[in-house]
């Protein structure tokens, strides 16, 4: 793609998970070649780099909106982009509405498989994030991007040192991510009763108090930790053995990602993004307590076995789920769009 083109990004969620990273993240790393402007709710202006230009709208709210459906319009014809790229089904729900009366190139890049998926009929270019979601818009051509992360950076090994030491030696398991349904934790605490580890969850939501019952009322007081939010997620990593990944529903997870990132092993359930990196071995049935305990289980009595199964994994994921290889592959959809 030629430098200079002048991307807009629209995206509707108000929240902090792995969708507004992805919009933040692809962003801040577009605005090294492009002008890039993003629409996006004012809770996001502080991460963005200040070189895009940020439009603050609120598009949480209904996506038939009129009112809303009207800011967004006058936004885009201000900017008048080369390529609108929306992002999850609400953003691109809105702009499939407004198509009609604006003249633009349009992509899309579906996050999570929803019941409904019409938004998406009309945009000249499809991007999933992992081949799972793709599956999802059967007879359409979609380009299956994974979500990718820049390299860690070198730790001091001391405060990993100093994080693992009341451990006396005993493996650690990782879980985080926002405490919802959706992250499975309640199915991850039932499975732990028949698994004597040390289980740290680091994260915060709506579902930390039924955690917290469910952790007196499984007897888990003993070796569950809720660590709440975390800013260190990487030196949690580096100190874990394990992470696993209960969820019910996902996209393509970021935690995935940052372990795979930092050589640490991953079990998961069967949900997008995992099945498409993981070794069978590794993955267990959604909400399936029983195998998941066991995989566990399985996975700290053999950990020569979880090494091996891994290495390649690991390679890949330097390889190929990084933030410079998703960018590059992004900006081909935009040039195929562009001048196809």
């Amino acid at each position: 793609m030629q430098p200079q083109r002048t991307i807009c990004q629209v995206l509707a969620g108000a929240e902090s998970g792995g969708l507004e990273r992805h919009f933040v993240e692809l962003c801040n790393a577009l605005v090294e070649r492009h002008q890039v402007t993003a629409i996006a709710h004012p809770v996001h202006a502080q991460a963005l780099d200040r070189r895009v230009h940020f439009v603050p709208l609120d598009l949480s709210r209904g996506r038939f909106n009129p009112r809303v459906l009207l800011m967004l319009y006058r936004a885009l014809r201000r900017t008048a982009p080369d390529i609108v790229h929306s992002h999850a089904n609400k953003a691109t729900a809105m702009v499939a509405l407004l198509k009609p009366l604006l003249s633009l190139s349009f992509v899309a890049t579906l996050h999570n498989c929803k019941s409904q998926l019409w938004m998406f009929r009309g945009c000249d270019a499809l991007i999933a994030v992992s081949q799972s979601l793709a599956d999802c818009l059967p007879g359409r051509q979609v380009n299956v991007i994974p979500n990718g992360i820049a390299p860690p950076a070198p730790l001091d090994a001391a405060r990993v040192a100093a994080l693992k030491a009341p451990l006396g030696g005993h493996p650690l398991v990782l879980a985080a991510g926002r405490l919802v349904e959706a992250k499975g934790f309640d199915v991850l605490l039932a499975a732990w009763q028949t698994v004597p580890a040390q289980l740290w969850i680091a994260g915060q939501g709506p579902q930390r108090t039924r955690l917290e019952a469910l952790i007196d009322s499984h007897r888990l007081r003993d070796r569950v930790t809720l660590l709440g939010q975390r800013d260190d997620i990487d030196v949690l990593m580096e100190a874990a053995d394990l992470l696993v990944l209960p969820s019910r529903r996902e996209g393509f997870p970021y935690v995935l990602l940052e372990a795979l990132h930092h050589g640490l092993p991953v079990i998961a359930t069967r949900v997008p993004g995992a099945v498409d990196v993981l070794p069978q071995p590794w993955l267990v049935p959604i909400e399936d307590t029983v195998a998941l305990a066991a995989a566990v289980t399985r996975a700290l009595t053999d950990p020569l076995r979880l090494q091996a199964d891994f290495a390649a994994v690991w390679e890949r994921a330097r390889e190929e789920l990084s933030l410079a290889t998703m960018v590059q592959r992004t900006e081909a959809v935009y040039r195929k769009v562009l001048h196809g």
